[in-house]
């Protein structure tokens, strides 16, 4: 047989066996449905480039000539195991990694409970230049227990006040008196003495002129708040 010839049947042969390598790994892609990952052995770029490296060598020395077979059958060991090893390439597309996932937003802090102020009129919950609590009393200081009761994590300050009829020290006993008057029936009405701090600041901190009988009305009076 011509080494032309032989050439033809072993370039045929290569081309046959290594486009039988490729197409099987491309094939691989459509069939990845399938529960194994493992690639057969003859598809391995190692054992496809050692076949291409055999057959290439064989059409190198066949369509040589006599002169230069060593070189030729190099030459095409070399082209043949490169060729070999590409068409084995496995060209699975690979998976994409998944997005790491967000994380949780942080939870808003609760609001603050609200509570709204309370001011006692001094001429109509309290008995004249005393700390004793009228009837009428009871109906607002109902109110203020209701709210505290459903809200047990707010604490409140009562502040007691008066005008400035009378001596200062007189005055600020009479508030601090009021003062604890209201927290007393607050307590009887279920509120935890530790959640009110009572305070008389006598006629310290006025809102209105004690020059007039209106406005010494408006001072005498009890604070409610947190």
């Amino acid at each position: 047989m011509k080494k032309s010839t032989t050439g033809l049947l072993l370039g045929s042969a290569l081309v046959l066996g290594l486009s039988g390598c490729a197409t099987t790994i491309d094939g691989g892609a459509s069939s990845a449905s399938s529960d194994t990952s493992e690639r057969a052995w003859y598809q391995h770029p190692m054992v496809c480039g050692l076949a291409g490296g055999l057959v290439g060598g064989g059409i190198g020395y066949a369509t040589s000539s006599e002169s230069d077979e060593d070189d030729g059958a190099a030459i095409g060991s070399t082209a043949g195991a490169t060729i070999g090893a590409l068409l084995c390439v496995d060209r699975t597309p690979k998976a994409e990694p998944e997005p790491a996932p967000m994380p949780e937003p942080e939870p808003e802090p609760a609001p603050e409970p609200e509570f709204e102020p309370v001011v006692l009129s001094s001429d109509v919950n309290f008995a004249f230049d005393s700390a004793e609590l009228r009837p009428e009393a009871s109906t607002r200081l109902d109110e203020v227990a209701a709210r505290l009761r459903e809200n047990p994590e707010i604490t409140v300050t009562i502040e007691g006040h008066t005008d400035s009829v009378g001596s200062n020290e007189y005055n600020r006993d009479l508030s601090q008196r009021r003062a604890d008057s209201v927290r007393d029936y607050l307590v009887s009405q279920g509120i935890a003495a530790n959640r009110m701090r009572t305070i008389g600041y006598g006629e310290e901190r006025p809102v209105a002129t004690n020059d007039t009988d209106a406005g010494r009305a408006q001072n005498r009076r009890v604070e409610i708040h947190n």
